[in-house]
């Protein structure tokens, strides 16, 4: 049997699920990523998902070889969306503001130029957010001189950003010189044809930089996450809820400021538009762990309580199903799991399961709810992401995949479970993928090790795949060791101020529990891993002898010293200085690494930055006498590897290097590195 899924070629030109968005009058566009014509980028396109009787309508909206960033659908089968495709003559590169009517073609009808994103609708307001330069906000017409602006910066040449606070860069972008703002348009009037470029309107924000937003279903008002900075050089949220105005009148209501040990952000209102939902995260640092919750608080009485502790769940994607009842999705147990909390004001919050749990291999994401049926995207190891669909006030039935978004192909090969025990008696389990092959054969190991380090092995990964490797005969172990969701709090605590502790330990039990598999060769190993899955490929590197053949290591955190004081973030400055740099950091132990490493990293990483892979690469070569070692570069990528023929390029060069050593094959270049 051969799949879409072999080899890297096949997999990289796969078409795949890139997100959804939902109207509450039911209307439903799915986002799919295809190869470009010239296959040299992925286009994101805008499909309709149309509930008829039992079954489901689908049909392409979008063409254009620009594709699309984002949808917003709206009433009447309306929908709104941005791209970079030119508007007449104006062939400038920017993200402008698109309607598709019901019926016609898609017309531009709004521009900006610090680009247009983040589109939601509230009420008959569309809000988005658009840049704007610092100098322009105070000014009498805001747009007028942010145009100007731009105009001058442009004209001269100019690409200067001056900073006042941190942050300056978010993963894989620089921020600024534009400010994020919060704006809005009349969502009916720009349906009507009625022009909405001279009518935007701006909401007046607090200090600070705006991270995320939430409208009142009315459109009256927004609540929203600010980025402040507080005393002691660290960065941290505030949640406003701020009027949305004509005139920007009005003035904003601060529902919770910055602390030192938390972060809060902002989830949908109510449909009542009487609450709002939160997310509240425990900073992780020297003195506490990582923890999740979500909480609803209350308008008028100012009250905030908590409706999903993280002891047991950390809920994602939370969703008004209406008034009194929120779902969401959550890792369960190397699976997911979609929830329905019951949180009616004066009574006690009741978590219930809507679909997902033991007994089937399932991970839930972007829960959405329209009416009585309830939408959410759902992948497997074995399964890429499909949306899923099912109806009823209880939402008890099963979860249907709706056909016709997709290729109908599923990888060759078959997925079992691992479980032990770690050094503390805590069970600890993996997925293993394995070829269709004989019981007999004893199969060359290959273990994946998650990034996060809050994560789980326990969906479809289009970057860490493991089915090209399998196709090459290669078992892959997927493991979740301590720090990993879906295990409960407990399973972050055993690891979270040991980054090379307990979740090394459990990761090296998997691998013996695996490796006492009768199909498994013990001597022909090899540990791979990217972001912190890098980091333990470092450390495991330095501890573990001739154990693997080889190591790759991707993205990889190597010198904790410094990487706090140069990722795009000052929280891991505070988690990782000093405790856990004294003693957690692999640099360290270089002079103990005794197999080949293959370094893989992007120059424009701003989370892990490219210093630490050149500082391991230059570290392999003068304190180890390991022949063999291979830097694999991407000057235009970051964190991620995203363009085609660069993912394919990884797949090609990993699978030559874990060949060579894993599999005693002779060193094949591939052909698109020359």
């Amino acid at each position: 049997m051969t799949s879409c899924f072999d080899t890297p070629e096949h997999l990289t030109a796969s078409p795949r699920l890139s997100g959804f968005s939902t109207h509450e009058s039911g209307t439903v566009v799915a986002l799919r990523k295809e190869l470009s014509r010239d296959g040299k980028k992925y286009v994101t396109q805008a499909w309709s998902v149309e509930p008829t009787g039992g079954e489901f309508r689908v049909a392409q909206l979008t063409h254009d070889q620009h594709g699309v960033s984002e949808v917003c659908p709206a009433d009447h089968s309306a929908v709104f969306f941005t791209s970079v495709r030119p508007s007449g003559d104006e062939d400038k590169e920017r993200t402008r503001l698109w309607l598709l009517p019901r019926h016609g073609e898609a017309r531009m009808i709004l521009e900006r130029p610090g680009d247009v994103q983040d589109l939601k609708l509230g009420g008959e307001r569309l809000f988005f957010v658009g840049g704007t330069l610092p100098s322009a906000r105070h000014a009498e017409d805001v747009t007028a001189e942010n145009e100007r602006l731009h105009k001058l910066r442009e004209d001269t040449g100019v690409s200067a950003v001056l900073y006042e606070t941190a942050p300056i860069r978010d993963w894989d972008h620089d921020l600024g010189p534009d400010e994020p703002t919060l704006w809005f348009v009349n969502a009916q009037d720009a349906i009507d044809g009625v022009p909405v470029q001279e009518h935007a309107r701006r909401v007046r924000l607090p200090r600070g930089r705006l991270l995320g937003y939430e409208p009142s279903p009315d459109g009256s008002f927004a609540v929203i996450t600010m980025n402040v900075w507080i005393e002691g050089g660290w960065e941290r949220s505030e949640v406003w809820r701020v009027p949305a105005t004509d005139d920007a009148s009005g003035e904003p209501e601060l529902i919770h400021g910055a602390d030192h040990d938390t972060w809060w952000e902002t989830r949908p209102v109510s449909p009542d538009g009487t609450r709002v939902i939160l997310f509240k995260e425990r900073l992780w640092n020297s003195t506490q762990n990582l923890s999740i919750s979500l909480w609803v608080h209350d308008f008028d009485s100012g009250d905030t309580r908590e409706i999903l502790p993280g002891d047991d769940y950390w809920g994602e994607d939370p969703q008004w199903a209406d008034e009194s009842t929120v779902v969401c999705s959550s890792d369960y147990r190397g699976r997911g799991i979609v929830l329905r909390i019951r949180c009616a004001p004066g009574e006690e919050p009741r978590v219930e399961t809507c679909a997902g749990g033991d007994g089937q291999g399932w991970t839930y994401g972007s829960v959405h709810v329209t009416g009585q049926r309830l939408w959410a995207v759902r992948s497997r190891v074995d399964r890429p992401e499909e949306l899923v669909s099912w109806l009823g006030e209880e939402f008890s039935a099963d979860p249907v995949s709706i056909e016709g978004l997709l290729p109908d192909d599923v990888p060759a090969g078959r997925l079992e479970e691992v479980t032990t025990v770690a050094q503390d008696g805590t069970e600890i389990r993996a997925w293993l993928a394995l070829p269709d092959t004989p019981a007999a054969a004893e199969l060359p190991l290959l273990v994946f090790v998650h990034g996060g380090p809050w994560g789980s092995n326990n969906a479809w990964s289009w970057r860490w795949n493991p089915w090209p490797f399998v196709a090459r005969g290669y078992a892959v172990l997927l493991p979740d060791p301590a720090i990993s969701t879906g295990y409960g709090q407990r399973m972050i605590d055993r690891g979270q101020q040991e980054l090379g502790g307990a979740p090394f330990t459990d990761v090296m039990s998997l691998v013996e529990a695996a490796t006492q598999r009768q199909d498994i060769d013990a001597g022909r190993q090899a540990l791979l891993g990217g972001s912190y899955g890098g980091y333990m490929a470092n450390w495991v590197a330095g501890h573990t002898g001739e154990r693997f053949k080889c190591i790759v290591t991707h993205a990889s955190l190597w010198d904790l010293h410094t990487m706090g004081a140069t990722t795009d973030n000052t929280e891991w400055e505070e988690a990782m200085a000093p405790s856990q740099a004294a003693r957690y950091s692999p640099h360290r132990f270089v002079g103990d690494i005794q197999v080949p490493m293959l370094v893989i990293h992007g120059d424009k990483d701003y989370r892990v930055p490219i210093s630490q892979g050149l500082q391991l690469w230059s570290d392999l070569q003068r304190h180890t006498a390991v022949k063999g070692h291979k830097f694999l570069y991407f000057p235009d990528e970051n964190h991620w590897i995203l363009k085609p023929a660069n993912s394919r390029t990884w797949y090609e060069t990993v699978l030559a290097f874990v060949n060579e050593h894993v599999q005693d094959k002779p060193w094949h270049r591939p052909e698109l590195l020359g």
